[in-house]
């Protein structure tokens, strides 16, 4: 099976990537739009394109009622979603094969014909409010927003995505016009669809739905430095019983063969139940439930990240456990080994599911210019030599180099530092 997208330009002007997937029952088609939270002006905008995903839900011309807008896919068995992030933000649809122009419809509706009726505007930023609240209740996230704020400080890539209380709660139509007319438009929107669809079908569509646009323009980043510096700490105090630590490190912009590394040795240590932060920390040493390596990629800086729910009793324990991971198995060759096969197998996996292939696809577009060609992924997994991983940790991962970021009862008094 050749598991390659191809390209075309639509008449819009925005580049559409097709992925034809005979065999497949469904079709899911996406538009990706080059804005997110890093292009908020803040204080004012803080959170205007997440709470602006939301209101393109919230009715169109020909479908007045956010009912109207989720029902017309979700009468047909298919689900619609979108997501906002610092960098980008995805609309999608995913439908049985034979229903895939209810897909792409949907999405330009949304896109071109929203009407944020200002009834809907206080209702759904109240509700985004609720959505910010719980987050700060999760605070396993909390904390890694809070490690994300002590790193990038005044970087763009600090900005929270839910945005600030008082902006959310501000926000007027004219105000989600005013980003809207700023950033949605042709030249910065790319078009992806994964299932039983041909190009030229997917083509047709694209063309039927999104005309052609006057005036468009590429949302262009100048790239923001963030240099390298010796970690800082912090604990903020909550209502909590568990310790909950995030230990971050800045790292590199996604597109370098560096972030490729980090990549995999986050896999080396938190690849499941299997890998050594679960066996040495958890299994052997009782000091958690939750245990987990991650990596932020972005375009200009990333993070690479490992969270821990521990006993406050026992957290410089638990920090020593996970510091002596990093340390022992940045060399460990079986153990990259059995990394690459499990990125072959999950890269097998990823194309049964058409939804979990646009999305990918969409971080791939807007951080290496294009959907990544399966052929040349493998080719790519199986390059990686534990000499690339070792000093990529030793250049990025020195315990000098490591942000610690804890939540901490509200009777976690001892003076760690």
């Amino acid at each position: 099976m050749r598991f390659n997208f191809s390209q075309a330009i639509t008449k819009s002007g925005a580049p559409l990537w097709t992925l034809t997937m005979p065999h497949s029952n469904s079709v899911a088609a996406g538009a990706l739009v080059f804005s997110g939270t890093r292009d908020e002006n803040w204080p004012q905008e803080a959170g205007i394109a997440h709470a602006l995903e939301h209101m393109h839900f919230q009715g169109t011309e020909n479908f007045p009622a956010s009912k109207d807008i989720t029902a017309y896919i979700e009468e047909i068995g298919g689900k619609i979603n979108a997501w906002t992030s610092k960098e980008m933000t995805f609309y999608s649809a995913r439908v049985p094969a034979s229903y895939s122009q209810r897909a792409i419809h949907i999405i330009s509706e949304q896109l071109n014909k929203s009407l944020f009726p200002e009834e809907k505007i206080d209702i759904e930023m109240k509700n985004i409010i609720q959505e910010i609240k719980r987050r700060n209740d999760d605070l396993p996230r909390f904390a890694s927003i809070a490690s994300s704020k002590l790193i990038y400080k005044n970087h763009p890539l600090s900005k929270d995505t839910l945005g600030i209380e008082n902006s959310v709660l501000s926000f007027k139509k004219n105000d989600f016009l005013n980003f809207k007319n700023r950033y949605y438009n042709s030249k910065n929107y790319a078009f992806i669809i994964a299932g039983k669809i041909t190009q030229d079908e997917a083509l047709a569509i694209f063309d039927k739905y999104f005309p052609k646009e006057k005036n468009t323009k590429r949302n262009i980043r100048q790239a923001e430095k963030l240099m390298i510096k010796n970690g800082e700490k912090q604990i903020i105090n909550k209502d909590t019983e568990q310790l909950h630590i995030v230990l971050s490190a800045a790292s590199c912009a996604a597109k370098d063969k560096e972030s490729l590394y980090l990549n995999f040795f986050r896999d080396m240590i938190s690849g499941g139940m299997s890998f050594p932060l679960f066996q040495e920390v958890r299994d052997k040493r009782g000091l958690c439930y939750a245990i987990g390596a991650s990596l932020d990629e972005w375009s200009d800086v990333g993070k690479f990240n490992i969270y821990i729910g521990t006993d406050p009793k026992r957290y410089k324990e638990a920090i020593n456990a996970i510091l002596e991971v990093i340390e022992k198995y940045k060399s460990d060759e079986e153990l990259l080994n059995k990394v690459k096969n499990l990125k072959i197998g999950q890269l097998d996996l990823l194309y049964e599911n058409t939804s979990g292939i646009i999305n990918a696809a969409a971080r791939d577009i807007t951080f290496i210019g294009e959907p990544r060609d399966y052929k040349k992924t493998i080719e790519e997994i199986k390059e990686v030599n534990i000499d690339n991983i070792k000093k990529t940790v030793d250049k990025y991962l020195r315990p000098e180099l490591i942000f610690t970021t804890m939540v901490a009862p509200l009777n976690f008094k001892e003076n760690i530092f």
